[in-house]
């Protein structure tokens, strides 16, 4: 049991999220809402509110800091998989889904810069969910 914690490196990233979406006007006229969902207990860390709709798109605002804990194994550097959703739905009170996305959130753990990325939606391949991921700080402890 004590080799275990030698042989592994726990690490504490924080990142910053800041999502909009394209060519949604077809999914949420009102706007839409965006939950961040960690994998490994399917429960919202993060709930962004409706967002503000500007010419067939869709802006959050407000980033989001997200803080997740990693662990590295010592011998090959390969940090462990932590797989986030963004869950998108419509902004009435029952919140109809409209696109769900997943990301292995530890491909960004060493990254210097932030990242971009984009998925599209499966019912309407023009419209994407744009997200940039930026690493703001991390702790390494051993």
């Amino acid at each position: 049991m004590f080799k275990w914690r030698s042989e592994r490196n726990r690490i504490t990233v924080v990142f910053k999220l800041q999502f909009h979406a394209t060519q949604v006007s077809e999914f949420g006229g009102n706007g839409l809402v965006l939950s961040l969902v960690p994998a490994e207990n399917g429960k919202p860390t993060a709930k962004l509110e409706k967002c503000v709709m500007r010419e067939n798109n869709c802006y959050w605002e407000n980033p989001v800091f997200e803080t997740v804990k990693f662990i590295q194994d010592l011998k090959t550097g390969k940090i462990q998989e932590r797989i986030y959703y963004f869950i998108v739905s419509a902004g009435s009170p029952k919140g109809s889904l409209v696109g769900e996305f997943s990301v292995n959130i530890a491909d960004y753990a060493g990254a210097s810069k932030a990242c971009s990325i984009s998925f599209p939606f499966k019912s309407n391949p023009h419209s994407h969910l744009h997200v940039s991921i930026q690493r703001i700080k991390d702790n390494s402890s051993q």
